[in-house]
């Protein structure tokens, strides 16, 4: 399968921006092709491994919705939580500075022990600069919105406790690789 929205023809490529696990490292050897190997990866249920695959696999904009789409597959937000993903997606639909520094505070009021705050972290560290406005600008790290998208993705499919772990994976995936082929993730559960 040819995924669109992924621009690198080679999986070690992928791998060589992040810092790999051992056990997708030696999937890699087997399987070179992104497709392949994100298969492979699914199959041998290195799910977390694959999460971090496919969020740095994918442009800024397409990983961070993939983000927001995994959030949406879940109802037991706070209010907090569900305007830090509802700011993710007002990134996602216009990557500006206002909506990326309202991520920002999002993410702040939402806070980093689920999914949601993530998925809004991810919208801030998408460029632009880490510190205050008006200071002098410092980018984020290359790929650092990947790690936040990764993050978002397997907290949302494990929290609480879980016991749903292997579904959500399936279907966040499911959605993830639509996303890769073009679509918008949105599709049928």
């Amino acid at each position: 399968m040819t995924y669109l929205k992924i621009p690198h023809l080679s999986a070690k490529d992928i791998l060589s921006s992040y810092e790999a696990s051992d056990e997708i490292l030696e999937l890699a050897e087997q399987y070179n092709e992104p497709a392949s190997l994100i298969d492979a990866a699914i199959e041998a249920e290195f799910f977390s491994d694959t999460a971090i695959f496919i969020a740095h696999a994918l442009p800024v904009r397409e990983a961070i919705w993939w983000a927001c789409c995994c959030a949406d597959q879940r109802n037991d937000w706070s209010p907090e939580e569900t305007n830090a993903i509802r700011a993710a997606k007002a990134w996602v639909h216009s990557p500006d500075e206002t909506s990326r520094r309202f991520a920002e505070q999002m993410a702040e009021q939402a806070q980093l022990q689920t999914g949601a705050g993530w998925v809004a972290q991810a919208a801030f560290w998408s460029g632009g600069s880490m510190i205050a406005a008006g200071e002098p600008v410092v980018p984020p790290p290359e790929y650092l919105y990947s790690h936040a998208v990764a993050g978002a993705v397997n907290l949302c499919a494990v929290l609480p406790d879980g016991l749903a772990a292997k579904s959500r994976y399936t279907q966040y995936f499911k959605i993830g690789l639509h996303i890769a082929q073009g679509g918008n993730g949105q599709i049928g559960g």
